[in-house]
């Protein structure tokens, strides 16, 4: 059992420092997990014998570093570790999860196939294989995703459809079915979006009303054009990160490009 105490100051840290340090081994060590409500800036005064000062500094370093979340007139609890993507690279959610060291799985919560006129209400414009799953991440619920695959494509990949079926197992990875397929995605066109969480979605991913959730929105396509799979992806806010790297072109070689002026070499 992992007991937190603050250690005797030897280092010369600021006491908000030692506290914020003990707090983060706390976290670490599964006193508190992701979810899990932390004691308040009283209990901490009392527990520890710091000023209230002294613990609101320790839980803003925490904050900053995306270790706790605050939500107003309820308390501050551990977050989830977000999920980080950086644009340029297609990876699937299981891929994305292993290659930051935890373990994905999925749940199934719906799986049917979709006439021409129902796939069209996602954006489809032929008879599509629809998935609904809830994502997870180390046992817990990250994301709601619902997929469409064309049947042409269904259709070829066992472990999609028949008795080789394997869409209901835990470890399922449909990037991966793909894979062993022998089909290749080539790229994809995404849009995200941030909203509130519907009334559904909140009780499917278990947090409070009201919450907000990023929409992820991704088509892929094969090297000829052909749509291979849509979803729809509903996260965590606050588990979800998305780096890019932004260049500010020069105002004149853009004013340049606008008005139909070839831009010099140095500018391309």
């Amino acid at each position: 059992m992992y007991s937190l105490m603050i250690p005797q100051q030897k280092s010369g840290k600021p006491r908000y420092v030692v506290l914020s340090d003990a707090l983060r081994d706390g976290i670490r060590a599964g006193k508190w997990t992701a979810g899990d409500l932390l004691p308040s800036e009283a209990q901490l005064c009392r527990q520890f014998g710091v000023s209230r000062g002294t613990a609101v500094k320790a839980i803003d370093v925490l904050l900053a570093q995306g270790l706790l979340q605050r939500r107003q007139g309820v308390g501050t609890f551990v977050s989830r570790p977000a999920l980080h993507r950086s644009p340029g690279y297609l990876r699937g959610f299981s891929e994305t999860v292993r290659r930051q060291g935890r373990i994905p799985a999925h749940r199934l919560i719906g799986q049917r196939q979709l006439d021409r006129n129902e796939a069209l209400q996602f954006g489809c414009d032929e008879p599509a294989l629809l998935l609904e799953r809830i994502r997870l991440v180390d046992g817990l619920p990250w994301a709601i995703h619902t997929a469409l695959v064309p049947m042409r494509i269904a259709g070829g990949v066992a472990a999609l459809a028949g008795p080789a079926s394997r869409v209901a197992e835990s470890d399922f990875s449909l990037y991966g079915a793909f894979d062993d397929a022998g089909l290749e995605i080539d790229h994809a066109d995404e849009r995200i979006n941030v909203r509130l969480a519907t009334r559904k979605e909140a009780e499917q991913l278990g947090i409070e009303r009201p919450s907000a959730v990023m929409l992820v929105h991704r088509k892929s396509f094969d090297n000829r054009g052909n749509l291979m799979e849509l979803i729809e992806a509903v996260y965590l806010q606050d588990c979800y990160t998305y780096d890019a790297r932004l260049v500010r072109s020069h105002p004149v070689s853009v004013l340049r490009q606008g008005s139909g002026h070839k831009p010099s070499r140095q500018n391309l």
